[in-house]
């Protein structure tokens, strides 16, 4: 008798199921470009990376559409895997995955970061969704060091 050891699915590959059921089941979108454009109306970014980074990643996976489900068909679902959420959080001024981005009419409304309490999660969702636009965060460019053009 012989024994197979067989290793297990990578986090990438992890994050790549809970994004399929997300897109099959629950009716997201993938962002697929540095500059998507969102349709009128309120609109739920998620913004994921690798899990082996942060588990956190796929519990939002899971926690996201149950925390929308009540808002039905009046909210558009997107997420942004984790080859163009990093634009995307400098853009939105995010620190750190997993977070939500709320847009209406493409307008900024707010972000949750990580993982909350479930009936925090749902409270502050409704907060976001029901108050108005906000500044959009200051997103700080991040370069590569360079010593050209530097002050001796």
């Amino acid at each position: 008798m012989s024994l197979e050891l067989k290793a297990g699915p990578t986090s990438l590959e992890r994050l790549q199921t809970a994004l399929g059921r997300l897109f099959q089941k629950h009716g997201f979108f993938p962002v697929d470009r540095e500059n998507p454009e969102f349709p009128a109306g309120l609109t739920a970014l998620l913004l994921t990376e690798d899990p082996q980074r942060n588990l956190e990643v796929l519990d939002a996976c899971v926690i996201l559409p149950e925390a929308l489900k009540p808002l039905g068909d009046t909210i558009s679902r997107w997420v942004a895997g984790p080859d163009f959420s990093p634009v995307l959080m400098q853009r939105y001024g995010v620190a750190r995955a997993p977070a939500v981005v709320f847009l209406r009419d493409g307008q900024y409304v707010g972000a949750l970061n990580g993982i909350r309490d479930w009936s925090e999660y749902q409270n502050d969702v409704a907060r976001l969704l029901d108050g108005p636009a906000q500044p959009k965060p200051i997103g700080i460019p991040v370069r590569a060091a360079s010593t050209q053009g530097a002050c001796a």
